[in-house]
């Protein structure tokens, strides 16, 4: 792009502006104009303040953009280096206090153009990304012909979403479509129905009629090429953006079903599968058959994870034919999941059948993955000795045993109280230098709790002992999350008691204390719960998001909604993330109690905290305090 262009259109916006969307308008003042000098010989004198200044900048820290102007009325700016002025634009993106981050970050972009700095698309993205927030669209569609005509940057998809956005908005819909249909061909940009709604999010939040109007474009018009149709499903699917992805299905792909690549129905079936839609995957994987589309492996492996849930032995078999029939060489992969298939389904003499063929062919190679599945599924069928058998065949192996292995093989044990054999089991995790993890303790007090059913923290650590495991802090935590599941506090309280005093001498963890504070909350005693945060602070612990989350239910439990409003704060504070549910517990709370201040304060952190809402309910709970607030 033209300098001067550049220059003229960033100077334009420079000047007050009347009309704005923003609120953040009603506080404007105009930038302070100062001259942007070159460097002199004396600037290496300077080089304390410069370096001070980037400090400032790696840590976020609030006053980045006073110090800025400082730096310019002295003339010290010319200092800075390209990653320094991104860094800048960063913080001021980022910055909890937002009120007229866009005009800051366009001065920072002109101070670049006057030193001499060319723009990189980062540039251009944030400067299009600007214009589209204040509705600016002229100024973008100017920009983008100078782009055209005198860089050699590719477009980004950053980009494209504004343009787009940009297009729509001003009703050139022709415009949009070409620009849709050549973004690939030109840039090698695949158009995206999630990018673009991130976009949208980020430029013109209140507005969702435009995204819709982009994904009917979208569709209609870019997914003639199978990367950008897979790449979008792909995405979609990765976000949890079912209800999309069935649209697309619906309207793009379903009726033209014989024609779509069978990579694409390989990325809807497994979409489906990951994202535990199961009957949408089989619904897809028909469609295709009905289209007469035989399956590819990927297909055939999805499907049989499918058919081992069910237990159906004969479709399994059927798209094995299917699959091999179609030209598809059956794998590890596809045998792995036929033997799951058979070993779900009881069928222990087929899966042992399955596993030969794998040993006799050349071509395969019996893998951790392949052994873990039968051990599996010889436990789950209590065929111990078989399962133990295969076990020592796999560490007499080059194949190494992971933790799948040894707490899959450690619950076979348990189950038939097998305590011995399962110490044995401990003691070879260590051998191969597989720490015990939780799964494994828990997995061990489960059966004793089950088989032994001990009434006391004493008599539990007994059991432990004459298993002949010493106990850790680990095996503690387990002991007292037990304990809490079956509500014997007093038992939990009495296992910290007893982990701090020889021949223990263990400190207790977050995790211990997190256990402690969620058993309080489901008893309801807030004193306690109180109590047992305030250890944490005093042991130099750190709250983690579970800590905070029950603390919080507890406060809301007690009618506290004040005191669970500041522990969020702080929690965001301490640069701990809340979870989606200790968002939905503030936002209902003060929905039931009609608190709409305090609703629009979690609104804004939420927002601040740059937290995805994918969930439907928490949707619908921010969108209510929102509308009541607005």
């Amino acid at each position: 792009m033209h300098r001067s262009l550049i220059t003229r259109l960033i100077r334009t916006n420079l000047t007050p502006v009347r009309h704005h969307t923003k609120p953040a308008l009603t506080h404007y003042h105009p930038p302070r104009h100062y001259t942007v000098s070159a460097s002199s010989p004396a600037s290496a004198t300077h080089e304390p303040t410069i370096n001070a200044y980037r400090e400032k900048l790696q840590q976020g820290s609030d006053d980045v953009w006073n110090r800025y102007e400082h730096l310019a009325k002295q003339g010290l700016t010319s200092q800075l280096h390209r990653q320094d002025f991104v860094q800048l634009r960063s913080n001021l993106w980022s910055s909890k206090n937002k009120w007229g981050a866009e005009d800051r970050v366009l001065q920072v972009l002109h101070d670049m153009e006057q030193l001499g700095y060319d723009w990189t698309i980062l540039e251009y993205n944030e400067y299009f990304m600007v214009k589209l927030y204040q509705a600016k669209h002229q100024d973008i569609l100017d920009a983008y012909q100078e782009f055209q005509k005198h860089s050699k940057l590719r477009l980004s998809i950053g980009s494209f979403n504004v343009l787009l956005a940009t297009y729509l908005q001003l009703n050139l819909e022709q415009e949009a479509v070409e620009l849709i249909r050549t973004a690939y061909s030109r840039w090698g940009v695949h158009p995206d129905i999630r990018d673009f709604q991130r976009t949208m999010h980020r430029c013109m939040p209140r507005d969702t009629t435009i995204g819709k109007k982009a994904r009917k474009l979208i569709s209609l018009h870019a997914f003639d090429n199978p990367e950008t149709l897979k790449s979008n499903l792909a995405h979609l699917f990765r976000k949890r953006q079912l209800g999309d992805a069935r649209w697309i299905y619906a309207q793009t792909i379903k009726p033209r079903a014989s024609e779509v690549d069978i990579s694409v129905y390989q990325v809807l079936i497994k979409g489906y599968l990951d994202a535990k839609s199961p009957r949408d995957a089989s619904s897809v994987y028909e469609d295709m058959v009905k289209a007469g589309i035989k399956p590819n492996g990927g297909v055939c492996v999805s499907m049989l994870a499918i058919y081992a849930s069910r237990r159906d032995v004969a479709h399994a078999e059927q798209i094995v034919k299917d699959t091999v029939s179609s030209g598809y060489p059956l794998d590890e992969l596809i045998y792995n999941q036929l033997i799951r298939v058979y070993l779900k389904s009881r069928n222990v003499r087929k899966a042992f059948q399955v596993f030969d063929v794998i040993q006799q062919d050349p071509k395969l190679k019996v893998n951790d993955v392949i052994l873990n599945t039968m051990i599996d599924g010889l436990v789950m069928n209590k065929e111990i000795d078989a399962a133990k058998a295969l076990y020592r065949q796999m560490a007499e192996s080059h194949i190494r045993p992971d933790m799948v292995t040894f707490n899959t093989l450690l619950k076979g044990y348990v189950r038939v109280e097998d305590y011995p054999a399962a110490l044995e089991v401990i003691s070879d995790m260590y051998k191969y230098k597989c720490e015990p993890d939780t799964v494994t303790f828990t997995t061990l007090l489960d059966g004793l709790f089950a088989n032994k059913q001990p009434r006391t923290a004493e008599e539990m650590l007994e059991y432990l002992h004459r298993t002949g495991m010493q106990p850790n802090i680990y095996t503690f935590n387990a002991v007292i999350s037990k304990f809490i599941q079956k509500q014997q506090l007093g038992e939990a309280e009495r296992a910290i008691e007893l982990l701090r005093k020889p021949p223990y001498n263990l400190k207790p963890t977050i995790h211990t204390y997190t256990n402690l504070i969620q058993g309080y909350v489901a008893a309801n005693d807030l004193a306690k719960a109180m109590w047992t945060f305030q250890s944490i602070l005093k042991n130099d612990l750190r709250p983690d998001r579970a800590s905070y989350h029950f603390i919080i239910c507890a406060f809301l439990n007690h009618d506290r909604l004040d005191d669970a409003m500041t522990c969020l704060v702080r929690m965001r504070k301490e640069k701990v993330s809340p979870t989606k549910d200790t968002w939905l517990i503030m936002l209902d709370e003060c929905i039931r109690r009609r608190d709409w201040r305090t609703g629009a304060v979690v609104a804004r952190e939420l927002e601040a905290s740059g937290f995805a809402i994918q969930s439907g309910t928490l949707r619908r709970a921010y969108t209510t305090i929102k509308d009541r607030t607005a």
